[in-house]
């Protein structure tokens, strides 16, 4: 299953750019974007001059990065005895079982992975100690030219191995690139050596650093904060060697992913890097059978699916892909001392035959004359065979490099029709997932119009039903009206007769009302 990458933009945009080859962690990210810790942690390491573990006091820096600062060394109680120390902030350490990693990893020894020698830590840092070397890293050795197909072989096939031991220890070293591969020199050879241990971590472990412009599709997804548990095993440091073998190759002109600046282009390096890995005008001096075959093996190790990829071991054994050009050389030479063997085999049988001719001059002078003359006809016939041999030679000679031509002509061609198919390839994945992406609002907005339709309706229904309710009390309420203006004329009218009977009884007419038990009297009779 091939894994395609999607990042989160706010954090890949950091991740790229000047970034790109410098060694991060998801961590290291967000304290660099938060606000709240505006603070260098490096702040807190140990600066020149200082005494770290009570014996290394420290001369000069070396080197400094994200995590951490490397100095040289020089042991208080000896001291012409000088190491390389590295100092990394705490924090690259938060979750982890330090102890236990710092014995794996002096446990992990071999010739062409630095040593450990010493180390220890405090509130605010851990510290290790490695041996000094004299010589230079790969990307010293890079800034005068790509290397040759032999110098990769002999750089690489030493340093896949120590990776390889690594990963035998259970280890994954996670940032391997061109600062952290060194090429030492012992008694005047080279001896290449992985440098930087300082985010190594074991196998399997959720802790997750590397450099963004070398990192697996995998490495980068878990530095962007896109989950990949699970997923984050040793065969990310096989495409790392891969990716640093790629650069120091074809250097930064024909690298993928060298002048990434979007996500974008980040997804389409590491496509680029697994179809069509070397660029048609990288490597010129390659062509032919040799450069198909090296093609393929870059292929194989930059796969985006990390358990398609190869482990470090196997990885070293297939470099021996890299000196294919050479045996090729000496097959083509090979094939033309066979040819001279043949046309000299023909002139020692002819001169063979000739001398048998010679002898027989004893028996006769006329046979002796006859014989001279057949040497001197199958001397004129070797002579002519000779030479259309060598016609022979210079033709098939011509011919291989019309083939050759072509073969490379083929190449070109190829080359090119897989560049455009691959270009059409991602247009039209593009153009799927602007088509998928417009189907799927026009699904919701159908999805939103049906709704309000329905809720249209319901309001409608909802407000008929109000609007005939308001009706009825409408009616309800005329009547009550007309019912109380009915009783308002009748209390009118009894308000009138009362008023009547008042001004009558202020007129002096008194009427009593009769005793309990007596008739009823007409104040008028």
């Amino acid at each position: 299953m091939t894994v395609r990458v999607k990042l989160k933009s706010t954090v890949v945009k950091e991740l790229i750019g000047s970034k790109l080859a410098e060694t991060v962690s998801p961590e290291s990210y967000q304290r660099a974007l938060d606000p709240d810790h505006p603070e260098d942690e490096r702040d807190k390491l140990p600066k020149e001059g200082d005494i770290v573990g009570n014996h290394y006091k420290l001369v000069r820096r070396l080197g400094e990065g994200m995590f951490g600062r490397v100095y040289v060394a020089e042991r208080t109680d000896v001291p012409e005895h000088r190491v390389a120390l590295k100092a990394l902030n705490r924090a690259v350490y938060a979750g982890r079982n330090v102890e236990r990693e710092l014995v794996m990893l002096a446990a992990a020894t071999h010739p062409n992975i630095v040593e450990l020698k010493d180390h220890g830590m405090t509130e605010d840092y851990v510290w290790l100690t490695m041996p000094l070397y004299n010589g230079e890293t790969l990307a010293d050795r890079l800034k005068r030219g790509p290397l040759g197909l032999r110098e990769a072989y002999e750089i690489f096939l030493p340093i896949a191995r120590g990776v390889a031991a690594l990963h035998t220890r259970g280890l994954r070293h996670q940032d391997i690139k061109p600062e952290n591969i060194y090429l030492a020199e012992f008694a005047g050879q080279l001896h290449p050596v992985v440098l930087d241990l300082g985010v190594a971590v074991e196998s399997h472990a959720t802790f997750i650093a590397g450099t963004a412009l070398f990192a697996a599709p995998e490495q980068l997804a878990a530095l962007a904060g896109v989950g990949t548990e699970g997923r984050l095993t040793e065969k990310m440091d096989t495409y790392c060697l891969a990716s640093t073998l790629l650069y120091a190759l074809v250097t930064e002109e024909f690298f993928p992913g060298a002048r990434a600046r979007t996500p974008f282009d980040i997804a389409n390096a590491f496509e680029v890097r697994e179809t069509t890995p070397l660029a048609e005008s990288a490597l010129p001096e390659l062509a032919g059978k040799p450069r198909e075959m090296l093609a393929e093996s870059f292929s194989r190790w930059l796969m985006r699916d990390a358990e398609e990829r190869p482990g470090a071991d196997d990885l070293a054994v297939e470099l021996e892909v890299l000196l294919e050009k050479e045996r090729e050389e000496r097959r083509a030479v090979a094939r033309g001392v066979r040819r001279t063997r043949t046309a000299l085999w023909v002139i020692a049988v002819l001169s063979v035959i000739g001398l048998a001719s010679f002898a027989l001059w004893g028996y006769s002078k006329r046979t002796t004359l006859k014989l001279a003359g057949e040497l001197e006809k199958a001397k004129a016939e070797g002579a002519k065979s000779y030479d259309k041999l060598e016609t022979c030679n210079a033709a098939v000679a011509v011919s291989q490099g019309e083939v050759k031509q072509c073969n490379d002509t083929r190449t070109q061609e190829t080359q090119a029709h897989e560049g455009a198919l691959n270009t059409l390839r991602g247009e039209k994945n593009g153009v799927q997932e602007q088509l998928t992406t417009s189907n799927n609002k026009l699904n919701t907005c159908e999805d939103d119009h049906d709704a309000l339709k329905t809720k249209h309706e319901d309001m409608e229904k909802s407000f008929g039903e109000k609007q005939k309710a308001w009706e009825e009390e409408k009616k309800t309420l005329s009547e009550a009206t007309k019912t109380c203006q009915t009783d308002l004329e009748k209390i009118k009218g009894t308000q009138q007769t009362c008023q009547q009977e008042l001004a009558s009884c202020k007129s002096g007419d008194i009427y009593q009302a009769p005793a309990p038990g007596q008739p009823k009297e007409d104040p008028y009779d």
